[in-house]
Formats: structure tokens, sequence, C-alpha cells
């Protein structure tokens, strides 16, 4: 998967490149497309009024939406698109100017921020300058590294409206709405999630990539192999055995080792169980988790272990259940 999204990623970059280097026609489209930008709150907003260079520079929104301005005082601007507020410009600007020629747009965006989370090339919060995809927001970050797990979460504060695809829900605190989608479906725009449009103070968050979760069985059973643990924390030692196909007619089930490997493959401990006693009931079932390794061995013991401890962890290992 991580090769088919870096490649998803340089193409995604040349298009950027192709989309920025297109004929005037499309840069009218973008100018008209950043005329319906909303202004914020602690924005900075330019304005040219023809013959007026007291209006004519650049000024901060308030961090209550207003613009002062010579002549006309206090303008509300937050939460009027560019074209709004010009207009409205214009209007006040007549009692003082025959026909004035206003243009606006914004300088500096600081009431649109995105954050991006997790192993991307360049986490942290953007601003998004107007409508951005899903898609755009991941590569204004750099794109997915290559330690990216399989998704991308979309969360957005409940107040600030829902996110518009069919999958997304509200959280376990009901505070935001969230959506989870295949991240190699939305570098390579399939699906349909790499369009759903970001607002502002939603949270991008790329998962990292984890090891698969295993409980591994070898020795005299009939398929050594592992179980992976995928929507519970532990599985007991007579499913693993079940699911092994249970014990070869060469068992040797009295002196079963169950050891536990480290994430870094350490050993950390060790118990030795009468399975024998488990499978009739005399002894009680245990509990195993993700690292867990059991060894059935035959009677030469030592023998067998040496090959098993290599063995049983390689990374060609049959997974034979997931639970």
């Amino acid at each position: 998967m991580l090769g088919n999204l870096q490649h998803a990623i340089a193409a995604a970059m040349l298009l950027a490149g192709a989309v920025y280097s297109q004929a005037p026609a499309d840069q009218g489209a973008r100018d008209k497309q950043a005329r319906g930008v909303v202004i914020g709150p602690t924005d900075t907003v330019a304005i040219s009024v023809l013959g007026a260079e007291e209006l004519s520079k650049e000024w901060r929104v308030g961090s209550t939406g207003d613009v002062t301005l010579p002549l006309i005082g206090r303008v509300p601007a937050a939460g009027l698109t560019v074209e709004q507020f010009e207009r409205d410009l214009h209007q006040r600007l007549l009692k003082y100017y025959h026909q004035p020629q206003v243009s606006v747009w914004i300088s500096e965006f600081r009431s649109q921020p995105v954050t991006v989370v997790g192993p991307v090339e360049k986490p942290g919060t953007y601003q998004l300058k107007g409508p951005r995809s899903l898609f755009d927001v991941l590569i204004m970050a750099g794109g997915p590294k290559e330690t990216a797990g399989e998704t991308v979460t979309l969360s957005r504060p409940v107040e600030h409206g829902d996110i518009d695809f069919p999958d997304a829900r509200p959280d376990v605190t009901g505070k935001f709405y969230t959506v989870e989608l295949p991240l190699e479906d939305v570098m390579e725009g399939r699906g349909g999630g790499a369009a759903i449009d970001v607002q502002p103070y939603d949270v991008v968050a790329v998962s990292e990539h984890k090891p698969p979760r295993l409980v591994h069985i070898a020795g005299e059973v009939t398929r050594p192999g592992a179980v992976e643990l995928v929507s519970q924390e532990t599985v007991s030692l007579l499913k693993v055995l079940a699911v092994a196909g249970g014990l070869t007619r060469t068992a040797s089930p009295g002196r079963t080792m169950i050891v536990h490997l480290n994430e870094q493959g350490v050993q950390t401990s060790t118990a030795f169980v009468d399975l024998r006693k488990v499978l009739s009931g005399k002894a009680k079932d245990l509990e195993l988790t993700a690292g867990d390794v059991i060894f059935v061995p035959t009677n030469n013991v030592m023998t067998y272990l040496q090959a098993a401890s290599v063995s049983a962890v390689s990374t060609g290992i049959l997974v034979l259940a997931r639970f």
C-alpha cells in the first residue's frame, strides 16, 4: 500500500503544478472562487479605493468581526464573503466619493485553521485560504509518510455543522462529527472521500502503521501459525489450540511452554503449563495477549525449543484466524 501512496502523492504534486500553470481563463475562475471566500475574525483584508490613499492599505479584522476605517467608521466584515464586503464598502463610500472604485482581497488568513496530525511530512496547522478538499489538505501537509497506517479520520466540532459524507457520524462524546476513510482510497481519488470539503477548525488525523498483534503457536500442533487480535485484547489458550487443529500424536503437552516477547522481540517472561489438565478441565484455561508464543514440545524439549524460538515468530508466519 505504501508504494501506491507514494505514487499517488507524486502524481498529485505534478497535477498541482499543472493546475497553477494553466491558461488565464482558469485564473479567472479561481479569482471568482476567491471572491466567495468568507472573511473571518483576525483575518487581514487589503482594500484598494481609487484616489483614496487613506483607505487603500491592509486592515486587520478585529476579534469582534469589524474593521474600523477612516470616514465610515466601524464596518462589519466577518461572516461576509469578499464580494459582499466589497459591495458594502462601495455603498458606504458613495456618501464621500463619486462612483468609488473598490477592490478587496484577503491578504492574510488567520481565521480558517485546519490541523493535520499523524505521520505526514509536515504536520501542523494550516490556513485553508478558500475551499479545500481532504485530498488538498493532505497534499498541503506533504502527504503521508511511509509509516502511515491504513486510515485517515476527519473530525469536525458539531457547532460547525456535520460532514457531508454518508459514513460520517457523531463520536462517542457527541462533540464531534467524524468519518474514517481508507487512506489509499483518498490519495488515489476512489470512493468520493478525497473530495470531502474540509472546513475551518477541522482536524485531519492520519493513522500510524502498527504491526499486527499476534499470538503464536508452534511445535506439535496440526497447523503451526498465529492468531491476530483485531477487535479483542486477549484470546484463550484453548481457542488458539483449536484453530491450530489440535495436538499431533507425537505431542508431549505436559510441559507446554508459553513465553512473552515484547515489541522489540525480547523474551520477558516464561511459564510452563500442563496442557493436558487444561484440555480435561482440571486446570484453568489461560488468556493470552499479543506477543505470547505457545510451544508444544515433543519429548526432546530443549532441542525443539531452540528451533521453535526462531520459526514461530518468522515473518512468513501463517495467520490462522483473527479475533
